[in-house]
């Protein structure tokens, strides 16, 4: 797999690079907050999603609709719902799922997608006993290339320091591992902070 993923990193860091480039003609002056390099649990695919405030704040609008805050009470304490309906706590500020924008469906990195999937269904040919831990390598190996790539893309500028960068994985038990880990090594130690505070709260 070693040369699979030598070849990814470029691969995954000059998509993004033009993904970027059409995020930024779409938001205009919006401001961009977040960045989330995006998978599931096999990871076997992969988009970028990226927000702005601007983009935020008409999300969140919808959530202080007097319906959506009743929906809100079923899930949360009163005093974050409350907090939500004067607009000091946002439920979508660390959620790609919620967020504005992304790479579109005929995207570079959904042929990256591909990619993935045929190497991951490559292993069906594996022994039992040997599956779990050459799936396990496989996903170390993708998700430290990810880490890279945002590494790299932040060096050259593509994100700048502001910009809160972290890798996402939508269902799974390892998703805040993934989160913590990747925003604890690719942001600044304010930044982090900011983010466990906001995890905490979230999950009150």
């Amino acid at each position: 797999m070693e040369p699979f993923f030598l070849d990814l990193q470029p691969a995954i860091e000059k998509a993004v690079l033009h993904e970027m480039e059409k995020i930024r003609m779409e938001i205009g002056n919006e401001h961009i907050y977040s960045a989330a390099l995006v998978t599931d649990s096999d990871c076997i695919t992969l988009f970028l999603a990226v927000n702005t405030e601007e983009a935020l704040a008409r999300r969140d609008e919808a959530d202080r609709t007097p319906e959506r805050l009743a929906e809100l009470r079923k899930y949360w304490s009163e005093e974050l719902v409350r907090q939500v309906a004067d607009g000091s706590f946002s439920l979508n500020r660390y959620i790609p799922d919620e967020w504005g924008y992304s790479d579109g469906t005929d995207s570079e990195l959904n042929q990256i997608s591909r990619q993935l999937y045929d190497l991951e269904a490559s292993f069906s040919d594996t022994d039992d006993d040997a599956y779990d831990d050459v799936h396990e390598q496989f996903q170390e190996q993708f998700l430290e290339t990810v880490t890279l790539v945002f590494e790299a893309l932040r060096a050259e500028g593509v994100f700048d320091p502001e910009t809160f960068c972290f890798i996402w994985m939508s269902d799974d038990d390892q998703t805040p591992d993934i989160e913590n880990d990747s925003a604890r090594r690719l942001n600044t130690p304010e930044q982090y902070e900011q983010f466990q505070t906001w995890t905490r709260l979230f999950n009150e």
